[in-house]
């Protein structure tokens, strides 16, 4: 009967695939923090599209206080966004370093299935292999059996027409045995009657 495949390095596979999972949940995260990152400043230039825009309107008013006044914000939001801008930055290189750790980490995880199943493949054949060798040895046993049991029963036929021939024999021996005693008794008889003949007339 087959037995069932073992693949020596089953705990490597299964931690290469857990590696796997966990570095493919890292990179998710990455995309988060950087989708995160990218909408925060995306909003940050459009309140410096606004806040010029309305810069501009104020100047156009000749409200110089208001005009000093949105600069200065325009000034705060400029130092906003640089900052950003290196989050972003920060968080696309962790991305891209988490990308390359997880095709790292993938290839490393598919070696090893793909070892695995070459293993598999070997194991197969030989397992086909041996199924065949114990066919073989199968039905060699049977021949071997049946050959036995042919000659068993010719054994036996054997002893049967020898036991046979010799009751036969011992039959027709009897027989002949039986019709000389019958011979002898009948001339036994005759001669008796022959002297009794004799005897009778010696008397007369």
């Amino acid at each position: 009967m087959a037995g069932k495949f073992k693949y020596r390095l089953q705990k490597v596979l299964d931690m290469r695939a857990k590696r796997e999972d966990a570095v493919k949940l890292e990179v998710a995260a990455h995309k988060r923090d950087r989708d995160s990152e990218r909408a925060v400043l995306d909003d940050l230039k459009e309140r410096q599209q606004n806040s010029q825009r309305q810069m501009n309107d104020q100047l156009a008013a000749g409200r110089t206080a208001d005009v000093q006044m949105s600069n200065d914000y325009l000034g705060a939001l400029s130092d906003k966004l640089k900052a950003q801008e290196a989050k972003l930055k920060l968080a696309e290189a962790r991305l891209l370093e988490s990308e390359a750790e997880f095709k790292k980490v993938q290839r490393e995880h598919e070696t090893v299935k793909k070892h695995k199943e070459k293993n598999r493949e070997r194991w197969a054949i030989e397992e086909k292999r041996l199924e065949g060798l114990r066919l073989e040895e199968m039905v060699g046993n049977m021949n071997a059996l049946k050959k036995r049991k042919a000659l068993e029963d010719q054994a036996q036929d054997d002893e049967y027409d020898e036991r046979r021939a010799q009751a036969e024999s011992l039959a027709e021996t009897m027989m002949a045995e039986s019709a000389w005693a019958q011979g002898f008794l009948q001339t036994a008889q005759q001669e008796a009657d022959r002297l009794n003949a004799i005897r009778l007339k010696r008397k007369a």
